[in-house]
């Protein structure tokens, strides 16, 4: 398997019980091949990451998790990426949506 997918898969494995909250299923859904409800949505999502670095992202979703000290992203395309929090704003449309530090 190439990387990108194969990544991208070993991230939504590792956060399958996020996934499945942000989502509202069952993790066991999380595996499945077919998923329709597995939604990205168009727009701009872009993080501020402590050292100000910037990454930004169009039909992505990011979930937050405090216990993992990470931001999860999740592309349509661009396969999937982990990021840490500390100190990390996110924005959807430009509409600031998490701050870590608030």
């Amino acid at each position: 398997m190439y990387p990108v997918p194969f990544l991208a898969l070993q991230i939504e494995r590792q956060w399958a019980p996020e996934l499945a909250e942000h989502f509202g299923r069952r993790i066991e859904e999380i595996s499945e091949r077919t998923r329709p409800w597995f939604e990205h949505p168009s727009g701009l999502l872009r993080i501020e990451l402590m050292d100000r670095s910037v990454v930004q992202f169009n039909w992505a979703f990011h979930i937050v998790s405090e216990a993992k000290y990470a931001i999860a992203v999740f592309t349509e395309h661009c396969g999937n990426h982990v990021f840490p929090y500390h100190g990390s704003k996110i924005y959807r449309d430009e509409v600031l949506v998490y701050d870590q530090k608030a």
